[in-house]
This record gives C-alpha cells, sequence and structure tokens, in this order.
C-alpha cells in the first residue's frame, strides 16, 4: 500500500509542477494542505447512513484564472467504506465493516462569489484502491472475501463541494463525492435487483492555504 501511494504521490506533483508551470502564464498559484473526515456508505450493501467515518487529508493546488474562477488539483489519502452494528440477514445476521484505504486525485473547477470567501466547486476524482478489510463480527475476514467479492483497483467519482474562507489562508469545506461507476458487484448478497455497489462519501475538511504567486510580484522582483 505505501509503494502505491508513493507512486500517486509522485505522479501528482509531476501534475502540480504543470499546473505551476501554466500559473506562470495565469495569474496566481496557490498551494496548501487539507485536512478532515469523511463520513461514508456503500450504496447497494443494503446498509443506509454513513456509519464509516475516516480520514481524509492531502495537499491542494489551485490556480486563478479570472476574477471568478479557478481550477483546483489534490491528491488525498482517503478512507472509505461501510459498517454495520446490528443484524442483516444478507450478510449473515452479524456486525461487519468495510475497510477502504484510496488515494484520490480531484481536479474541479470553482466558482468564486462577487462577495468575497465563498466558493463552489464541480469535477471529478479518480481513485486508486490501496488496500481494504473487511471485518465481521470482530474477525478478519480479508482473505476469503478477497476471493469471491473483490473491489475494484479504481474508482470515478463525481464530486460537488462548497468552501468558506475565513482569511486568505484559513477556511472549511464540505464536499459530497459519488461513483460513476460501479466499485464492485455482488449479486450474491444484495437485496436489490440493481447489485452494484458504489461509494457515497460526505467529506468536511479544514483548509490551509500556505503560499501564492503572482505573475506581477514575480515580474516585480526582476
Amino acid at each position: 500500500m505505501k509503494k502505491l501511494f508513493l507512486r500517486y504521490v509522485a505522479v501528482t506533483l509531476f501534475f502540480i509542477g504543470c499546473l505551476f508551470g501554466t500559473a506562470l502564464k495565469a495569474q496566481t498559484f496557490k498551494g496548501g494542505i487539507v485536512a478532515g473526515a469523511n463520513f461514508t456508505q456503500i450504496d447497494g450493501d443494503a446498509i443506509a447512513g454513513y456509519t464509516k467515518v475516516g480520514i481524509n487529508a492531502g495537499v491542494a493546488s489551485e490556480i486563478v484564472l479570472g476574477k471568478r474562477w479557478s481550477l483546483a488539483l489534490e491528491l488525498l489519502y482517503s478512507q472509505k467504506g461501510s459498517a454495520s452494528s446490528y443484524s442483516l440477514t444478507s450478510y449473515g445476521g452479524v456486525p461487519f465493516q468495510i475497510r477502504m484505504h484510496y488515494a484520490d486525485i480531484p481536479v474541479l473547477v470553482r466558482y468564486h462569489d462577487v462577495i468575497g470567501g465563498l466558493t463552489f466547486g464541480g469535477g471529478a476524482s479518480v481513485g486508486r484502491l490501496l488496500g481494504y478489510k473487511y471485518v465481521e463480527d470482530g474477525l478478519d475476514l480479508t482473505e476469503s472475501f478477497d476471493m469471491t467479492d473483490k473491489f475494484n483497483d479504481w474508482d470515478l467519482q463525481l464530486i460537488g463541494d462548497i468552501s468558506y474562507m475565513f482569511t486568505p489562508v484559513w477556511g472549511i469545506n464540505f464536499r459530497i463525492a459519488y461513483s460513476a461507476l460501479s466499485i464492485r458487484t455482488d449479486c450474491a448478497n444484495s437485496l436489490l435487483r440493481n447489485c452494484a455497489q458504489v461509494n457515497n462519501v460526505l467529506s468536511l475538511r479544514t483548509v490551509f492555504m500556505f503560499s501564492a504567486l503572482n505573475q506581477k510580484n514575480v515580474a516585480g522582483n526582476d
């Protein structure tokens, strides 16, 4: 899992470098970090509610394209999954947890309101599954689960989010992400006709944008 994550770090840093080069021709490049929590469920597993809580954290970059628009790219470590603490017939009537670890690369277009501080964004995210665990009634059954119910290695999610920056440096972000493609097919245990399963994620995060590079400032230092 560590090797896969490091590969994604390298790829994303490359893309951030490309964005940085583009930013020099635009107006402003910003970089920072985000950290917060995911509240997740897997639609299609017959469990309702965002009962699985996990980490959502990583690095963020943003290019200001004009007065109201910007392009954002992030590299995130994101924990997703599902959890149940009550009886469910399709899973043998025992509590279970699915703990999933992703490296996500979201790309968003953002609109900044006229007054300032409030931002609306939309886009998509490509995620690579780094690993997962299936725990049933306190027992790790990942190995047997993987033989018949394996998850797909990739996840493509559509994203909508809203942010509010209290200062130019610090703000909060709320995000909704939903898989555009199935992450797993479970027709044997599904209580529904559609046995495709997808990630359904709500995220609440703190945003810190530490740096900003303005073309005019660079030119002024020459």
